[in-house]
């Protein structure tokens, strides 16, 4: 099977991501053409086995069609040489498409002149801890470099969980198993849950200073300011 570099490409980001949308697609490697011709290259990817369509996510508020989700396909997880056996994901990861949202939105941060992504890894351990999005950032306003440990939340954990992440978080900062430590950023999807995990924030004894709470809607912002 032959791909282009372009194909190749598509390939490598979706296996990066888990899951994609169309549109991640489109505004991580297409952001400056029509939908056809990532709509092209998908469907052929799919065709040749390489990704495999999942389904579509939900619509916005603005209604209409939602996107279309892909994943590795079988053909796709060999070309990328991953170990074990190829098992698809049977449903929609709404969790691995948020996390590919924010890492948009940092490129459109990015295109802003707010920022500058120096680095980005997905689920790098920190010790016991494993934040969504770990990135270096440049901020043009401070002239200054930062780094971030994001972990996505979408409302569905319960305090405990995010206490025991805290605690994970600590843990490596008493340790010292990064140098500088990052700044952990919690981002979530509106003010309740904003003051739910400010509460467990708030309880913290130790590293509490490392830590910040932010909705997605105030992402840029989030990033303007250290804790």
């Amino acid at each position: 099977m032959e791909l282009s570099d372009r194909d190749m490409e598509v390939v490598r980001v979706v296996g990066r991501f888990y899951q994609l949308a169309s549109s991640h697609v489109a505004a991580l490697l297409f952001p400056d053409t029509t939908g056809t011709p990532v709509d092209r290259a998908l469907a052929r990817l799919v065709r040749l086995e390489a990704l495999n369509r999942i389904g579509r996510r939900a619509a916005g508020a603005q209604g209409g069609a939602g996107a279309y989700v892909y994943q590795l396909g079988s053909r796709g997880w060999w070309l990328l040489q991953r170990e074990g056996r190829y098992r698809p994901y049977r449903a929609i990861n709404h969790h691995m498409l948020k996390v590919a949202d924010v890492y948009v939105d940092l490129l459109a941060a990015e295109k802003g002149g707010g920022i500058k992504i120096l680095h980005a890894e997905l689920e790098q351990p920190i010790g016991n801890a494993r934040p969504d999005l770990t990135v270096e950032l440049g901020l043009v306003q401070q002239r200054q470099k930062a780094s971030y440990a994001i972990e996505v939340d979408l409302g569905s954990e319960k305090p405990r969980i995010i206490a025991a992440k805290c605690a994970a978080y600590v843990e490596a900062f008493s340790r010292s198993l990064r140098n500088p430590f990052p700044y952990v950023l919690f981002l979530v999807p509106d003010e309740w849950r904003k003051s739910e995990v400010s509460r467990v924030l708030g309880r913290l004894t130790e590293g509490r200073e490392v830590f910040s709470v932010s909705l997605f809607t105030e992402l840029a912002a989030g990033f303007s300011a250290t804790p």
